[in-house]
């Protein structure tokens, strides 16, 4: 009995030894996404993603990165209002699909936060995507209040609110601070998990702490 026992234990030891498969592929892909810098690379990720998520269909994680390679085009692409809404809509398709399959994953609703802010690409569209931003992060809260992403994109709304509407540089440092306190400090749950938003959150709570409004 005690040699079936033994068995078993090295079994299960050696399977969480080694990375599978998966999280490989995932891991590297990953590692590109960020270094990418070409709406190109950018969109052929985004179709890897979809690929890895057409047969990991139980996996939250691959749809997640293709819906966020299309939010990260818009940061290394010049693009229109118009084609900004159209990359969005991508974005967004693939975020309805995790909300149906990751809805208690507070990534999900950070993520769904971040498409809502780049949709204000006019001053009339801030009211509506501010409001359902600021929606999406407390939900987020809820799942878990100690994500940095929470703090960085509510600091970045905030910043770039006009003082005239409640927004500006002296009510976004403290967010930004408290985001880049967490970032500091916190380790990834594991290889897969989003570490966006670190060094944009620093360059806007850099701005907050040099200009005195």
């Amino acid at each position: 009995m005690k040699y079936l026992l033994l068995s078993l234990f090295l079994a299960a030891l050696t399977s969480n030894a080694f990375p599978s498969e998966y999280e490989e592929v995932m891991a590297a892909n990953i590692e590109k996404m960020y270094q990418s810098t070409t709406a190109q690379e950018l969109t052929n990720l985004a179709n890897q993603f979809q690929r890895i998520a057409n047969v990991e269909k139980d996996k939250w994680e691959p749809v997640y990165y293709t819906a966020y390679c299309h939010v990260r085009v818009i940061f290394f692409a010049k693009l229109s209002s118009k084609e900004t809404h159209k990359q969005l809509d991508q974005a967004q398709k693939q975020i309805d699909a995790l909300f149906q399959m990751a809805k208690k994953e507070p990534e999900v609703y950070i993520l769904q936060a971040l498409v809502y802010q780049l949709r204000i690409t006019d001053p009339t569209k801030g009211y509506k995507y501010s409001k359902l931003s600021n929606e999406a992060l407390t939900k987020a809260e809820k799942l878990d209040a100690d994500n940095p992403r929470i703090y960085y994109l509510r600091g970045s709304n905030t910043f770039h609110t006009p003082k005239m509407f409640g927004g500006g540089k002296e009510k976004a440092k403290p967010l930004l601070q408290k985001a880049a306190d967490i970032f500091e400090t916190q380790k990834a749950v594991n290889r897969l998990a989003p570490t966006w938003g670190s060094h944009h959150n620093n360059e806007l709570l850099k701005q907050c702490l040099a200009e005195k409004e």
